[in-house]
């Protein structure tokens, strides 16, 4: 895969998760811390 190419994939992948529960979660887990607890939301 071309670096270009890659670099879109990141950004839509990211784009898809920006806003789930999972990732808030991992984010305040990380800054308090502690394991997170993901609940595929």
């Amino acid at each position: 895969m071309e670096l270009r190419t890659a670099y879109r994939f990141e950004v839509e992948a990211y784009n898809k998760l920006v806003d789930t529960d999972d990732r808030r979660e991992g984010v305040v887990a990380f800054n308090e811390k502690r394991p997170a607890v993901f609940k595929g939301r």
